[in-house]
């Protein structure tokens, strides 16, 4: 027979593991020696043993004790196979973790872009609050990130806007740079606009619309008073002129 500290050294275990498994009911209490020991015997010491094995793959103890209740090899099946799934699950948050870290030591991407992206940007020199924008894009409104990603290594008239505006970055609302700039960016709309827009939109095409403007005015609240007055002259101009919008 085999006292508590005993049982634990060839469980694997601390004796106050063992107690605690006691105090849960996952371990009976053995019988005590005259001296009021607990002496534990060849089953005590399997029942340990597989405690031990189950507790190792990541079973929490509830699950131990339903692995090991008498319900048949299906139950324990069931609960293994639920397992394997949980584990299969964590190897891949893990691979995706690893290959974020392997993008940070090989090219210092932004790991809070995806691959896709960090690897587009990569030597474009884009400010941060383009790069804030992509990367709000990305979760709110992929299709534009689609287009972004398309035009890359291409002449894009929309890099021209975006420094434009940038050059307001630190302006106030009467910084003299403001109508000069708004105008620049006025006149290059035509070329940034798609021409074949349909007259009708579908379902999927309003909302689309609908949370491209949402996403609008959360850039307007990162935006300069300078930057935000630029945007405001432009819906101003555009009022002006409805019919070369088609309004």
């Amino acid at each position: 027979m085999l006292l508590i500290g005993e049982i634990a050294k060839l469980a694997g275990v601390t004796p106050r593991t063992v107690r605690h498994y006691h105090r849960i009911g996952l371990l009976a209490e053995p019988e005590r020696t005259a001296s009021g020991y607990r002496s534990y015997g060849m089953s005590a010491l399997s029942r340990l043993l597989q405690i031990r094995k189950f507790t190792a793959l990541g079973m929490g103890l509830g699950e131990v004790a339903d692995a090991l209740a008498e319900k048949g090899a299906e139950d324990l099946r069931e609960i293994l196979v639920e397992l394997d799934a949980e584990l299969a699950d964590g190897e891949s948050e893990i691979q995706r973790r690893r290959a974020v870290i392997a993008r940070l030591l090989a090219y210092g991407d932004d790991p809070t872009l995806s691959p896709e992206l960090a690897v587009a940007v990569r030597g474009l020199d884009l400010p941060e609050g383009e790069i804030g924008i992509l990367r709000a894009a990305e979760v709110a409104l992929p299709e534009l990130v689609d287009r972004y990603l398309a035009g890359v290594g291409q002449s894009s008239p929309w890099q021209g806007w975006n420094l434009k505006l940038a050059a307001l970055a630190d302006a106030d609302a009467n910084d003299p740079r403001v109508d000069e700039i708004a105008g620049e960016l006025y006149a290059m709309l035509p070329g940034l606009l798609p021409t074949d827009l349909p007259t009708e939109l579908t379902a999927d095409q309003t909302a689309t619309v609908a949370a491209t403007a949402r996403f609008g005015q959360m850039m307007l609240t990162d935006m300069s008073p300078g930057q935000r007055r630029a945007m405001e002259l432009l819906v101003e101009y555009g009022r002006r002129e409805p019919e070369k919008w088609g309004q």
